[in-house]
């Protein structure tokens, strides 16, 4: 009985150690992330894989952008793509979201930054934002992603021939 208290209590210190391991794993995953963006917020400059290594690291779209619009020239280039996004998406009559790909990540786009800052574009008032997210049932983790390919596929436009990265990334959605 006494070499089954011990053993037991061996199992437990080598479970909280693996948990404590994996904890500052995906943590530094996190910081490594973070100090990425802080030294090179999106703008003209960013190409797709940037855009899509933020996103491999795990780092919520919510806070990459949050760290993006920090910057002057970062933040105008958001307002940009916002009103990019209601141009592709946005509009009346039965036809202008059928594009379901793309309006998918446009709108995506447009909450996640609209929640993080609403006063960035006149764009984050459009009222058909939380309609369409809601009837196409997306939730938080597919919002981030198809945000991130919302961007991505705007760097891609400054600089043609990078969108293999791109491309996977798509791939891997469907």
């Amino acid at each position: 009985m006494g070499s089954d208290v011990i053993l037991n209590l061996t199992r437990k210190k080598t479970l909280a150690t693996l948990v404590i391991a994996a904890t500052i794993f995906v943590l530094g995953l996190a910081a490594t992330a973070l100090g990425a963006i802080q030294s090179k917020p999106f703008n003209h400059t960013t190409v797709p894989q940037e855009v899509i290594d933020a996103y491999k690291s795990g780092l919520p779209f919510k806070q990459y952008i949050s760290l993006a619009i920090k910057n002057p020239a970062s933040a105008q280039l958001i307002k940009q793509e916002l009103g990019n996004a209601n141009i592709e998406c946005g509009g009346q009559g039965p036809d202008v979201r059928t594009n379901k790909a793309a309006c998918n990540q446009a709108i995506s786009f447009m909450n996640q930054t609209c929640i993080i800052d609403p006063a960035i574009s006149r764009n984050c008032e459009q009222i058909y934002i939380p309609e369409y997210l809601y009837g196409e049932k997306l939730n938080e983790i597919q919002q981030s992603k198809l945000s991130y390919m919302f961007l991505a596929r705007s760097a891609s436009v400054n600089h043609p021939g990078t969108s293999e990265a791109l491309i996977e990334l798509t791939r891997s959605t469907e």
